[in-house]
């Protein structure tokens, strides 16, 4: 039964990806993360719909509790029930993009980012931890390219140059130099003034709020009831938090600076029961106005792409999902997912392929890696944290203009790095 009820898992799951190896890790992890939610909406009366939409960049998540949980990463999980799940471990992660009048000097801005660490700033009462050198975060600074267009007079377009049009000739016009940073911060992981944390594994009060539920693949943890309630303003408290928490580092490092984009790409922005873990999504309301940046690798320019009500009829075509999404009456919600990458993603180039996945018992799995070298041997791993990776190219771009996911309205050619 297990079996079964684990291919239906696989068939919850909609990879857009590239087809590569971090691509087919995530494909291989995911649906024992959404057997296990499936298996929790029968035990609370819920029709078992959970699923996943890969987006371009889908990979593997580098969090080894997430990992072993299930889950992968770089792309949006939805479900049908009053509940979230903790083990997504959602942390309001994102980007913030803004425009700056000239570009600053590489070594005044390296000596601010080293006050950092000893100046204290403060947001809504609580002093801000400098993590702009940890794991993959990052701030660069480009030269904007803008796109060649004669599209002046949309339907589109705003006067007030908040549309997306308005964005498209503000790049092309105005901003010469932009910045990107890449934060998130630990502050309320773990308990905090605020509430009791968004990571399950970092609070005892929240795992005490929590209802526990064992399935064939391992354990769940969900709110629901009240306590979601409570939570989730948590959450949403926290995300706002981190919106200005960005706002507040861009304003030491750069000073004088415009903001075009600040945007969650792990979290719950959509509701408590629609996650997205390592990629951007919008309302369709949102759809037209939605701008949000692509960077793929330090070597290769960076995007900004404006959104696309998605996925659609095109993408649903060339993707082979139109039996899969009928039978399981998920054309609403697939079409509505409205998803973008937000990066390059991690890439395996020393290896080809995944041969299969061992399961040793709930939460305790192996994945049988094919070496891309014909003499060299398999690699049986239990998380993909430790092994060699980098970063893929413009593949990923391709990848979401060929399915019509979205339009790039304007390359950003890197000038440098902040690094310390």
């Amino acid at each position: 039964m297990s079996t079964k009820k684990l291919d239906r898992a696989r068939e919850h799951c909609f990879m857009a990806g590239v087809g590569d190896v971090g691509s087919a890790l995530c494909e291989a992890n995911v649906p024992f993360g959404l057997a296990k939610i499936h298996h929790v909406q029968e035990q609370l009366g819920i029709d078992p719909d959970a699923t996943f939409v890969g987006a371009p960049d889908a990979t593997i998540t580098r969090n080894e509790a997430r990992w072993s949980q299930g889950f992968g990463y770089g792309g949006v999980y939805a479900w049908s029930g009053d509940f979230t799940v903790l083990d997504i471990k959602p942390n309001a992660c994102g980007m913030i993009v803004g425009s700056l009048p000239e570009l600053p000097d590489l070594e005044d801005l390296r000596a601010r980012l080293h006050a950092l660490d000893d100046q204290v700033i403060t947001v809504d009462g609580t002093t801000i931890e400098n993590d702009l050198a940890e794991s993959n975060h990052f701030v660069d600074v480009f030269k904007v390219v803008p796109p060649h267009h004669s599209r002046s007079s949309e339907s589109s377009s705003r006067s007030d140059g908040s549309g997306p049009q308005g964005m498209v000739d503000f790049i092309a016009n105005s901003a010469r130099y932009l910045y990107i940073m890449h934060s998130s911060g630990h502050e309320h992981r773990g308990p905090n003034t605020r509430g009791p944390g968004l990571y399950w594994d970092q609070s005892a009060e929240l795992r005490a709020a929590a209802r526990r539920f064992e399935t064939p693949w391992g354990d769940l943890r969900i709110l629901d009831g009240e306590r979601l309630e409570t939570w989730y303003r948590h959450y949403l408290d926290v995300q706002h938090f981190n919106h200005r928490r960005r706002e507040a580092l861009a304003d030491f490092l750069f000073g004088e600076h415009s903001v075009l984009i600040n945007a969650t790409h792990q979290g719950l922005v959509r509701g408590y029961n629609r996650a997205n873990i390592g990629c951007y999504t919008f309302d369709d309301s949102a759809a037209d106005d939605a701008v949000f940046p692509l960077t793929l690798s330090p070597n290769l320019p960076a995007f900004l792409v404006r959104g696309r009500h998605n996925i659609g009829e095109i993408a649903i075509e060339k993707l082979g999902w139109s039996e899969r999404i009928e039978r399981h009456a998920l054309g609403r919600r697939i079409a509505g997912t409205n998803v973008l990458p937000h990066g390059g993603g991690y890439a395996y180039p020393q290896l080809r392929g995944v041969a299969r996945v061992i399961e040793l018992g709930p939460d305790d799995r192996r994945f049988e890696l094919m070496p891309a070298a014909p003499d060299a041997s398999r690699e049986v791993i239990e998380t993909p944290r430790h092994l060699d990776y980098s970063y893929r190219g413009l593949d990923v771009k391709n990848r979401l203009e060929e399915l019509e996911l979205g339009e790039v309205v304007a390359r950003l050619d890197l000038e440098y790095v902040l690094t310390a």
